[in-house]
Parts: C-alpha cells; sequence; structure tokens
C-alpha cells in the first residue's frame, strides 16, 4: 500500500502579506520538516498577523539579542491573530501534520491554540535560541534547526494508522468521511478520533475541513477570475454561503476581502 501523507503542503500566505522580508523554504521531499520561514514585522504594520488553520506544529524563534526565545505554535482551530512585535526578526520551522512529535515526543493535543516555550519541553532549546537568534543567516539558521532536530536520538515515529488516516483525507482532498476510514480500518471511529488527537492535535472532521479550504485558498489565490459558485462546488461546500462562511471562520476574512488584501499572486 502507497502511502503519501505529506502530500499536503500547509501554508500561511497572511504572514507573508503582512511582513516584511519573508522568507520561505519548502521542502517537498523531506517527510517530516515542511517548510522553513523568516519575516519581520514593519514598523507601520499591526502586531498581529492571521495564522489560519493548517493543522501543524510550528516552532518560531524570537530573535531579539536581549532575550532570544523559541516557542511552540499549536494548531489553531480557526482564524486566529497572533501578535508579535514590530521590527523583530523571527524564524520558523514548520512540521507536516503528525511529524512534530517526533521532535517533541508527547501528545500533541496539548498544544492546540496554545504556545509553549520549547525549552519547557526540550531542556536543551536555551542554547539553540541563542545560536539562531545570533546567526548570520537563513541558512545558518536552517542547518542549526536541522542539527538540532536530527540529533535526538530516540524519534517517536507517528502509528501506521495517523499515516493512513492523514493519506486518506489528503487523496481526497478532505472529501471524506471518517466512517469511510473507521470501516476500512476496522477501527472505531472514537479510537481514530483519539488516536488522530494525540499525534496530529485536531480531531480527523475538522482535518479534512483545513484540507479542503487550504486547497481551496491555493486555488483562490492562483486564478484571478474564479468564481466562487464554481469553487464552492469544485471543492465540495454545500453552496456558496456555505463556502464564504468557512472561509470567514478559517481566515477571518470574506473571500472579497482577501483578495482586496492582496492574497493573489
Amino acid at each position: 500500500m502507497m502511502i503519501q501523507e505529506t502530500g499536503y503542503r500547509p501554508k500561511q500566505p497572511f504572514f507573508e502579506l503582512a511582513t516584511e522580508q519573508y522568507i520561505s523554504y519548502f521542502r517537498p521531499s523531506q517527510r517530516t520538516l515542511a517548510q522553513f520561514y523568516s519575516f519581520v514585522i514593519s514598523e507601520n504594520a499591526e502586531k498581529s498577523v492571521v495564522a489560519i488553520p493548517d493543522g501543524t506544529i510550528d516552532i518560531i524563534f524570537h530573535c531579539v539579542s536581549s532575550k532570544p526565545q523559541a516557542l511552540i505554535y499549536g494548531s489553531v482551530k480557526k482564524g486566529t491573530r497572533v501578535a508579535f512585535e514590530k521590527g523583530t526578526l523571527y524564524f520558523g520551522a514548520r512540521f507536516y501534520p503528525g511529524k512534530a512529535n517526533q521532535l517533541l515526543n508527547c501528545p500533541m493535543d496539548q498544544f492546540t491554540e496554545k504556545e509553549v516555550m520549547l525549552s519547557d519541553i526540550r531542556r536543551n532549546a536555551k542554547g539553540l535560541a541563542e545560536r539562531i537568534c545570533t546567526a548570520s543567516s537563513f541558512d545558518e539558521r536552517v542547518r542549526l534547526f536541522e542539527e538540532f532536530h536530527n540529533s535526538r536520538e530516540e524519534k517517536k515515529a507517528s502509528p501506521a494508522l495517523v499515516s493512513i488516516i492523514l493519506d486518506r483525507i489528503n487523496r481526497n482532498c478532505g472529501d471524506i468521511r471518517i466512517q469511510d476510514i473507521a470501516t476500512e480500518t476496522g477501527y472505531s471511529t472514537r479510537f481514530i478520533n483519539n488516536v488522530f488527537k494525540q499525534h496530529v492535535g485536531i480531531a480527523p472532521k475538522l482535518f479534512s475541513r483545513i484540507v479542503r479550504f487550504q486547497l481551496c485558498l491555493n486555488s483562490l489565490r492562483h486564478q484571478h477570475k474564479k468564481d466562487f459558485a464554481d469553487l464552492a462546488l469544485e471543492f465540495g461546500y454545500y453552496d456558496q454561503a456555505h463556502f464564504i462562511n468557512e472561509f470567514k471562520e478559517f481566515s477571518l476574512f470574506t473571500p472579497t476581502q482577501a483578495i482586496n488584501a492582496g492574497l493573489h499572486n
């Protein structure tokens, strides 16, 4: 059985739109770390940036020389404004869904909609924060984080069931019932929900909605004249109103507002 759980590419477009000096490095051939990125909040910009649900765990370094920090940002369930300091450089590492436990080795749902100091989970992270914050380039920060990630002697992999669930959701673009996965695997929906939450941080039904939204958002970004009714039909929403309501729930914008804010590439 071929499992392609990492076919999903989580994105945070409003981080790019609302910040300066944005750098992004996706890692399509890597099966654990999906993306590295960095940005600065402009002095003229708002201090908060909209984070949209993507089903991932991020570790973001606050590169302040007087007090370097590394925080774990858990999955958000709806559009959420995240506060950052103006003029500060931030460097982030984003994991594929279900993969952060290889580094953190604890239930992922304890981070959901929370910010947790990395040093509270990994004792040697304070030195890492200092090294990353004083690094001279983006590439050096990537190298330092990869060394830290690869230094863990015992990496706790997600169970095969989580990989199967992720694969089925990704292959079906989020349009799949959890009961169908339960029937295929022989596990109860309750067991599937508990295992998935433990290793991804959110319920599989919500993750399915997120995958659909992310795909829909990506389509909207790259097709300037896309009709909202056609988009709703293409991605399996009940109707245009359902699509717009879910878009606003997950992004804090209507599709029109997002486009006017510069969402199109």
